[in-house]
């Protein structure tokens, strides 16, 4: 069975709902494409590129309901 991490590239379209400020029980939809997924020392990431113009790095572990396309 194949993980979520293994199937994240460059390029694809990620929505996820993710913990408001990366910690808070307030859960916040995000949604843009992929523009470099890594690991570092908290885990896998995925930085995404929001259609507002907004870059974000999200932690595969925190992420909730995540949906590549």
């Amino acid at each position: 069975m194949a993980t979520l991490a293994t199937n994240l590239y460059v390029g694809q379209t990620l929505t996820t709902k993710y913990p408001k400020h990366g910690r808070l029980n307030i859960l916040k939809n995000h949604s843009g494409t992929i523009e470099k997924v890594g690991c570092g020392p908290n885990g896998i990431f995925a930085t995404i590129s929001e259609k507002d113009g907004t870059h974000r790095s999200l932690s595969l572990s925190k992420m909730i309901e995540p949906v590549v396309s």
